[in-house]
């Protein structure tokens, strides 16, 4: 495929910190921009069972959501694309992409050339992630108070053990793996250092 840009994925558990460094690489690099998979979050299609899917190893590509992959390809095609919420952004050299599965969905792995996979206690992620919903000011007490009961009931039901499965698949074969619970801009200049060393210009 010939392609116009370089594809960085960033990947970990939410509250791993996956926006931030996003963010930060692409304030660090020249020429770049950012994608996220959560402004795609109203067309994910995951598995209907969970439980089953955590059970049979939590296949990647079991998570579906073609418009995505859609508008990536158009980006590292050099074109530009409209994101769901009507933003328009054009392609640049370097695409910092947030995608939990590194190039494990299908179709990333010809579209990705290099994945940063965070490696973080699940607590401190999960802790993050509660100091988020706090801080948000959308949401009354009792709306935020609703959705952590929820969201901690699945977590000790399922969803620990498949953050931990889905982060183990992407470090298995991720090319750099760094500690969240490090400062980001430390974890930023260990990124751009191996993008060095790989002659990524």
């Amino acid at each position: 495929m010939k392609k116009s840009a370089y594809i960085i994925a960033v990947s970990g558990p939410s509250g791993s910190g996956k926006s931030t460094l996003t963010k930060q690489l692409s304030d660090k690099l020249v020429d770049a921009i950012s994608f996220h998979f959560d402004d795609y979050a109203s067309t994910n299609k995951y598995p209907d069972d969970y439980l089953d899917w955590l059970e049979k190893g939590a296949d990647p590509k079991l998570v579906h959501n073609p418009e995505f992959n859609r508008d990536l390809y158009e980006l590292v095609q050099g074109r530009s694309i409209k994101l769901p919420n009507n933003q328009m952004i054009k392609s640049e050299k370097y695409i910092i992409v947030e995608e939990p599965f590194g190039r494990g969905r299908e179709g990333m792995d010809e579209l990705i050339d290099f994945v940063v996979c965070i490696d973080i206690p699940l607590e401190v992620a999960l802790a993050r992630r509660i100091l988020r919903g706090i801080q948000n000011t959308e949401s009354t007490p009792s709306e935020t108070l609703k959705s952590f009961e929820e969201y901690l009931s699945q977590y000790l039901i399922v969803v620990r053990n498949l953050y931990q499965a889905i982060n183990s698949n992407v470090m298995a074969v991720c090319d750099l793996f760094v500690s969240g619970l490090e400062p980001v801009d430390e974890i930023t200049d260990k990124i751009i250092d191996e993008l060095k060393k790989r002659n990524v210009k």
